[in-house]
């Protein structure tokens, strides 16, 4: 097809009829039109009488004209004329129709199925074997071509993927012989494609289809400074993104809580900063770009972003100049940095409505009817142990996971150790599975648990001697913890360490501090509750399998892990289809290969449109030439008559 811009024609040859037209319009102007033939009797006493003068009459202007632009019409809508024609991929042989079908195909997914079908017609009319290659799919033990028809039926089940392609995978799949490539690219340059490019550019002609607009992404939340922060990423020109935070209104329905824009300026990244409340912030399920349809415009959120409001009750201040001994001192520095802290009286604390209270050394609670409320309607309740509560009747006591003895352990007591204690290995189901223990770490004194039944099942860290050092006891929806040592270093040194952190985090009292690492993570099962598609939609997880932790830290989503919010008990780690680091650049594609915009404007024949007005413009020609030469009359009966000249 033979184009003029946007314009093409099937059959461009016709359009040679054009130069006549000028020829025309001189041999029309030069005959006069047909005489009008008139009764007039008087037309008898001009008889006899010589003319000298003769002036021919003349066809006017305007009807020429509209003769002209109806055979011109005639003409070019014979010559078949295409607005925006589609390259067409004609060619002999095999066809290998490779797509990126990533979560950056996402955003105009329609025009490339489209682009497929269209190819996929070609070779079915041209006779060509064709394979359909998608590089975010598990590759096949062989890449087989088969009749088009064949995959056209299949094309409805190609979707894009929430991840990115794996064109590493594939060129040892490669079939040997010749053939020709279309690849349907998302747009975006990756290392990872090089190989594959050159081996296909060796097996024939290398034809690209990848679209003209930009690409926009996000990656993971970070809080920092007292905000949540987001960055949005472009491939192309763009002078800004609106990032929308969504999450859920106090009667779980999904709502927009904020939005914020985030300039680019001359970069190619720019920083959203969302200063909420941390009610508001708190309820972040995840951000989006506004009217970008793809996973990689979605970042979900997890505990590294949700803050929580944890209350510190101690059962007095500190004496002036030994800050390090109360009993609060090591619970700050450890949660300041990922928590909202309140220090007030139990029952004003409860009014704040807290994730989680601590009580550090606290023998007799004030309110014991109203937190025992509290905890089984879903709050946590951290309890560490001191001199209060070993001297205490803890019989009494309903709000802690195991009954006491009076007393307890220490260096030098009644059962007494000779040195002191290290901890042992965590067990493998409890919450600090996999928490590296350091050397350091050891117990000098400790309140003793009564041995009974339940007591085993309970302990979720001990002594290197088997005593029991952290118990655990739900309560209704929610669970009581009980550190048998002081918070503050006085028995132990497990205050001085980072262990104490994140022993912290593992019982959800504070926020993750940053992107999990392998430690953070380890020795649980992740088990997916919700996952991304393509598209940026959640879904139910189903079946999918859980991850050990120590691969979920270090593993980017793919066809067995994909992106989505995964949980293991208490604890929330989301895995986003960007990483903290992952930058956007457009594509550049070697010289040599033709790459066509698959975002070009659709292929929409004109020749039914422009014939159809040259008929019209006929008709009105035969009207007009009726009307110039009298013979366009007629008569409304019994109201008017008209005529024409």
């Amino acid at each position: 097809m033979t184009g003029l811009g946007a314009l093409g024609f099937a059959s461009p040859a016709l359009l040679w009829g054009l130069l006549a037209l000028p020829i025309l319009w001189v041999l029309l102007r030069a005959v006069p039109p047909a005489p009008i033939r008139r009764l007039f009797p008087g037309v008898a006493l001009l008889l006899g009488l010589a003319d000298e003068t003769q002036q021919a009459d003349r066809t006017p202007w305007w009807l020429l004209l509209l003769r002209m632009a109806a055979l011109a019409a005639a003409i070019i809508g014979f010559a078949g004329p295409v607005l925006n024609p589609e390259v067409k991929t004609r060619g002999a042989g095999p066809l290998l129709i490779v797509a990126d079908a990533s979560w950056a195909s996402a955003r105009d997914w329609p025009r490339r199925a489209e682009r497929i079908g269209a190819a996929l017609a070609e070779a079915a009319l041209a006779g060509r074997p064709v394979a359909l290659l998608s590089l975010t799919d598990p590759p096949p033990a062989r890449l087989v071509f088969q009749p088009a028809a064949a995959l056209a039926e299949a094309l409805p089940g190609l979707q894009p993927q929430p991840w990115e392609p794996a064109a590493a995978d594939w060129p040892a799949l490669l079939p040997e012989g010749q053939f020709d490539t279309l690849w349907l690219s998302d747009g975006l340059a990756r290392e990872s494609r090089g190989d594959l490019l050159a081996a296909l550019q060796a097996r024939g002609t290398l034809h690209v289809a990848e679209p003209e607009g930009l690409v926009l992404a996000l990656r993971p939340a970070t809080y920092a400074d007292g905000a949540l922060r987001i960055t949005a990423l472009r491939s192309g020109p763009a002078d800004a993104a609106e990032v929308v935070a969504i999450g859920l209104d106090p009667n779980g329905v999904e709502r927009d809580l904020a939005r914020v824009t985030a300039a680019f300026g001359t970069d190619s990244a720019a920083e959203a900063v969302f200063d909420l409340p941390p009610e508001l912030r708190n309820r972040v399920t995840r951000f989006e770009i506004a009217g970008s349809r793809s996973a990689g415009a979605v970042a979900l959120t997890d505990d590294a972003v949700k803050r929580r409001k944890v209350a510190l009750i101690a059962p007095g201040a500190a004496r002036e100049g030994l800050e390090l001994l109360a009993p609060t001192h090591y619970l700050i520095r450890a949660l300041e940095p990922s928590a909202d802290l309140i220090e007030a009286t139990l029952e004003d604390a409860l009014l704040t409505s807290p994730d989680v209270i601590i009580l550090a050394d606290v023998a007799e609670i004030a309110a014991p009817d109203r937190l025992a409320e509290w905890i089984e309607e879903g709050g946590l309740l951290v309890r560490f142990a001191g001199p209060r509560l070993a001297a205490a009747d803890s019989a009494g006591d309903p709000l802690l996971p195991v009954r006491l003895r009076a007393g307890g352990r220490s260096v030098g007591g009644t059962m007494s150790w000779g040195t002191p204690r290290a901890l042992a290995p965590f067990p493998e189901a409890g919450p600090f599975a996999g928490l590296p223990i350091p050397p350091d770490v050891t117990v000098r004194a400790q309140v003793l648990a009564e041995p009974g039944p339940d007591l085993p099942a309970r302990t979720i860290a001990a002594l290197a001697d088997g005593t029991p050092l952290v118990t655990r006891a739900a309560f209704g929806q929610g669970a009581v913890v009980l550190f048998h040592v002081t918070a503050n270093a006085e028995w132990s040194s497990l205050p001085l360490s980072g262990l104490f952190v994140q022993m912290l985090d593992r019982l959800a009292v504070s926020a993750r501090r940053a992107a999990p690492e392998r430690g953070d993570l380890a020795g649980a099962t992740w088990v997916a509750e919700r996952v991304l598609d393509g598209f940026g939609d959640l879904a139910d997880a189903g079946s999918v399998a859980g991850v050990p932790g120590d691969r979920l830290a270090a593993a980017t989503p793919g066809p067995d892990l994909p992106p989505g919010l995964y949980a293991a008990g208490e604890r929330r780690v989301a895995l986003n289809v960007l990483t903290p680091d992952r930058v956007l650049a457009r594509a550049i594609w070697p010289a040599g290969v033709t790459v066509e915009g698959a975002n070009a404007p659709r292929e929409t024949p004109l020749k039914g449109a422009i014939l159809t007005l040259a008929l019209a413009a006929l008709l009105a020609d035969i009207l007009a030439t009726l009307a110039v030469s009298g013979r366009l009359r007629g008569c409304a009966p019994g109201l008017w008559c008209w005529s024409w000249r």
